[in-house]
């Protein structure tokens, strides 16, 4: 009696979706790049004379503006009242953050961790997220534009928010020397 071994389908369509997966992510790969830059070429016809140079504005010691996240955040810790509406609440947080106000004159938040303690793991994240939304009608220029994530702080007592702001660097990359 002959046998004849006998290899499932799936185990043979694995090399093929293998092959097929690698060649879609070198057209992708290959598709991302940059093309290269075009070679400047001299026109037929037209005149090889110097043209007259402009005057050039002054050179800024930036060349270009460099923007991230700073790696250290500012710590804000404050008491607020979880069963307050949201005015009350909104007022709350002003008044907390107005001893904190000159770190943010003239600075823009990146991204704000926010901690509330609450009863439940849930209240105290809806809490933080209450307290969000009351930064940035407290303070729009500071805080409109950040990213925020809401958290519970399950060691604090309840009404506790711990906030950690880390606000955006702006500095400048030097020109480069030619």
């Amino acid at each position: 009696m002959n046998r004849k071994r006998r290899t499932s389908a799936p185990i043979l369509l694995a090399g093929w979706l293998f092959a097929d997966l690698l060649l879609g992510l070198t057209i992708i790969m290959l598709g991302a790049q940059a093309p290269p830059p075009l070679p400047v070429a001299a026109q037929a016809g037209k005149s090889t004379a110097a043209p007259t140079p402009t005057p050039s504005p002054t050179p800024s010691p930036c060349a270009t503006r460099v923007g991230g996240v700073r790696p250290e955040p500012t710590k804000i810790s404050f008491q607020v009242s979880p069963g307050a509406g949201d005015g009350a609440l909104a007022a709350q947080v002003k008044k907390n953050l107005r001893k904190h106000e000159g770190g943010f004159t003239g600075r823009h938040a990146g991204m704000v961790l926010t901690f509330g303690a609450n009863s439940g793991s849930g209240d105290g994240v809806h809490l933080a997220s209450r307290v969000n939304a009351a930064l940035r009608k407290a303070y729009p220029a500071v805080f409109q534009a950040a990213a925020t994530r809401n958290f519970h702080d399950l060691s604090a007592p309840s009404g506790s928010i711990s906030m950690e702001i880390y606000f955006v660097t702006d500095g400048c990359s030097p020109t480069p020397e030619n």
